[in-house]
């Protein structure tokens, strides 16, 4: 991760009124927001963001501010400006950082900052993004799937898919007809750095709104963790338990006698209580 502290020259060249955060491996950007800036202080485009009280950008929105202060591929001196900064190819987060980010539009700049050495707000921020999620048990009568989401501070809530996109659910009862829902549903995945989660290519949710959605499970993750540790084992400790084979554990699946929680390439994982059972 690469972190940037957005300043504009004409309001305080040292006072932080963003950060613009960097993902190499997913090449996303993410832009969080400081605390105490006004719609009039916060650069364009941020600004409209702080006009609705948010705090954090969504993943196309924080491209966007970042590109419009990238040289564009199809610039006409584009090769000496690339070998004037010594690069061999078009590197856009190269030519973002020579630049300084600065652009023709605004005084803002950038300033690199250590990922050891960050603001403590924005330290909590991450804090307060997901780490993980995973489907929880749906509800067939509403044809509403679960989920639950797993926070860096260790919060976890609960919410079902209606909560997530409420305009996608509009047309829920319609695309179940179709059988699409559900698979768009299984599309769900994270934004880089867990900042947000997307469904599909257009909805977005941010893990800022994610925490004020649902309800929070009053479990830690460690609980959870520890649950796993001691409740879910694999084909040879089920078959210790129930003094056969492996062999006769995957006949046992076979035939709907046991059912895995997780299914791997050579072996299943099990609920304890239902093999003792």
């Amino acid at each position: 991760m690469k972190i940037f502290a957005i300043r504009d020259a004409s309001i305080a060249k040292d006072r932080d009124l963003a950060w613009l955060l960097y993902y190499p491996a997913a090449d996303e950007f993410h832009i969080e927001i400081c605390d105490g800036v006004d719609e009039w202080e916060a650069p364009l485009l941020i600004s409209s963001f702080v006009k609705r009280g948010k705090k954090s950008l969504d993943p196309d929105s924080s491209r966007l501010w970042a590109e419009l202060r990238i040289i564009p591929p199809d610039r006409q001196n584009l090769g000496m400006i690339l070998r004037d900064n010594g690069l061999d190819s078009y590197d856009p987060f190269r030519l973002l950082v020579l630049a300084g980010g600065r652009c023709a539009q605004d005084d803002c700049f950038l300033v690199p900052l250590r990922e050891d050495n960050m603001p403590n707000e924005l330290e909590k921020r991450l804090q307060e993004s997901i780490l993980s999620f995973l489907p929880a048990q749906a509800h067939s009568k509403t044809c509403c799937n679960d989920f639950l989401f797993f926070f860096r501070d260790g919060m976890i809530r609960r919410l079902s898919d209606d909560e997530l996109f409420p305009e996608a659910a509009l047309h829920k009862e319609q695309l179940v007809r179709l059988s699409l829902y559900r698979n768009s549903v299984s599309r769900l995945s994270l934004t880089a750095g867990g900042h947000g989660v997307r469904l599909g290519e257009k909805n977005c949710i941010s893990a800022e709104d994610l925490r004020k959605k649902g309800t929070e499970v009053p479990l830690t993750q460690g609980d959870f963790r520890s649950y796993i540790q001691n409740n879910v084992i694999d084909t040879s400790t089920a078959a210790e338990l129930l003094h056969c084979t492996r062999q006769n554990i995957q006949d046992l699946v076979r035939r709907g006698k046991l059912h895995p929680v997780l299914t791997l390439k050579n072996n299943f994982l099990f609920l304890r209580d239902e093999i003792l059972s």
